[in-house]
């Protein structure tokens, strides 16, 4: 977590960010909650845990760098398509707005010189395939199993929170991300249909950025590994975490030195 910074305006007293990530798939549930549904949360500097969670009132914009999803490129549009029904599929369920802005060629990843969400600056969010093994393909996000090999998929967000005046510490999140492992392309069946599917990667991987943990129930989407099921949808725990971050929450009023509004 980086530590809160002085700001120029007169009436900011700091401003600060957090990343939340899970790296999954994985092959094991340690890690997962015993519910149904887990929501990420965020300590701000007053000591009150917060739900990390997006302003409902805005239309959340998403870019996808599909390079690596095919070797053609019907199947890379096919995987173009499958990104945008996965956000539909978290609309119709949270109510948030997303909308695609296009192609992009960006990986989200850190560098030495700046993170994954500083230079973030043409959607709010990023999906994107990635090569660990091709310079110039990688990304610091994706994340390792237990086994020391890389999962086929890993989704955050980035949150920050700052304090104006005698006003109370708030926090939002207003960047996200999923990366997803092109070396397991061909585990995953294209769509949502039977089997272990890339639409249930997609939603497993958005939902981690919407702010979703992962939980044990093998019925859910949130499950920490993709199993063979014979349709990809939300089940209830899933649909009642994405509606508890999503527009039946008060909307945040964010200034535009915390997050720039890309939509």
């Amino acid at each position: 977590m980086l530590k809160p910074t002085k700001a120029t305006s007169a009436l900011l007293v700091a401003v600060a960010a957090a990343v939340g990530f899970a790296a999954g798939p994985a092959t094991s549930s340690a890690s997962a909650t015993a519910s149904q549904y887990a929501l990420a949360t965020q300590t701000l500097p007053d000591g009150n845990k917060v739900i990390a969670r997006w302003n409902p009132c805005q239309t959340i914009t998403y870019r996808v760098n599909a390079g690596l999803a095919g070797n053609t490129a019907a199947r890379r549009l096919a995987a173009v398509n499958d990104v945008k029904r996965a956000f539909a599929r978290a609309s119709a369920v949270s109510g948030m707005n997303y909308r695609y802005a296009g192609t992009t060629t960006q990986i989200p990843t850190n560098t030495s010189a700046s993170t994954w969400y500083g230079r973030q600056t043409s959607a709010e969010i990023v999906v994107a395939w990635a090569n660990q093994s091709v310079k110039g393909k990688k990304s610091t996000l994706l994340g390792r199993s237990s086994s020391g090999g890389y999962v086929a998929g890993t989704g955050g967000y980035a949150f920050k929170y700052w304090k104006s005046g005698s006003a109370p510490w708030t926090g939002v999140s207003g960047r996200g991300f999923v990366v997803l492992n092109a070396a397991q392309n061909s585990k995953f069946r294209p769509g949502f249909g039977a089997g272990s599917t890339r639409g249930e990667l997609l939603m497993h991987e958005i939902g981690h950025a919407m702010g979703l943990n992962h939980v044990s129930s093998t019925s859910q989407v949130m499950y920490p590994t993709i199993l063979s099921r014979s349709t990809a949808a939300y089940s209830t725990g899933d649909r009642t975490g994405l509606q508890r971050l999503g527009t039946a929450n008060a909307c945040v009023a964010t200034p535009g030195f915390v997050w720039n509004d890309l939509s």
